[in-house]
């Protein structure tokens, strides 16, 4: 069974910055919205599990400004290309050799407005993020996902679709999003499991793994009785012969 590598601890050199505002904080957030972040997340980790220069994170602030701290962004999910991955308490820019996000990827909560989106977008394209996905499941007509790419002063939508059979293709994840009734993320032509279903099939996996053992561990103790038994058939032969050798029986003739 394919296993993604545990997740290393990033070597977070402290600093003397104040943050002028918490790393950690509490947001009401509604299930659905927890569901699609999670999956997003996950998705992405086993995706880039084998790049050492790839970090993927979800519900982590990110402080782009040494000089002001009280700026801090929270995307749902952010990519960071150029640095390795691993647990942080935050994303510091200024730890992290400036890099910004390469992609961050928001999920619509029923209580966000699009003024909301606004305001995060601005500044997420003022602090160098290239690309963006938006994705509103509570849209008219089912999920609606957009692709959004830096364009100068502005960010210009690429790609969208509120449909199953129209998926937005994102080249620089390598993984397309389809909207319509249900979220789905696709990679190489097959749909991304949700959380529930890498769980069940992860513990399918595991107890067929275990069947397996079982089995195993039967047929060695089987071969083991199978050689006792020859053993015990070529010392009986043995004896049999030697006791016709004493009663006179010529056994090459």
């Amino acid at each position: 069974m394919a296993t993604v590598p545990r997740m290393p601890v990033y070597a977070d050199v402290e600093d003397d910055v104040e943050l002028l505002v918490p790393e950690e904080e509490t947001v009401p957030e509604d299930d659905l919205h927890g569901i699609l972040v999670d999956l997003i997340r996950a998705g992405l980790v086993a995706r880039f599990a084998d790049a050492a220069d790839v970090a993927v994170f979800s519900r982590l602030a990110w402080f782009p400004d040494r000089q002001d701290t009280r700026i801090r962004l929270d995307p749902d999910v952010m990519v960071v290309r150029g640095r390795p991955p691993g647990h942080r308490k935050s994303y510091k820019a200024w730890m992290e050799d400036g890099v910004a996000p390469a992609v961050i990827i928001e999920v619509w909560s029923d209580q966000d407005t699009d003024a909301d989106y606004r305001r995060r977008l601005d500044r997420a394209l003022r602090h160098g993020v290239a690309e963006v996905v938006i994705v509103d499941p509570f849209a008219v007509g089912g999920v609606r996902v957009e692709h959004l790419r830096a364009d100068g002063d502005r960010y210009r939508s690429v790609a969208t679709t509120s449909s199953a059979e129209r998926p937005v293709i994102m080249e620089s994840l390598g993984i397309s999003f389809a909207g319509g009734n249900e979220l789905a993320v696709i990679e190489d032509g097959r749909r991304w499991p949700t959380t529930a279903e890498a769980f069940l099939l992860a513990r399918s996996e595991a107890e067929r793994a275990d069947r397996e053992a079982v089995r195993a561990d039967h047929a060695a103790a089987r071969a083991q009785q199978e050689a006792a038994r020859a053993d015990q058939e070529a010392a009986r032969a043995d004896r049999l012969a030697a006791l016709l050798r004493e009663a006179g029986v010529d056994l090459e003739a």
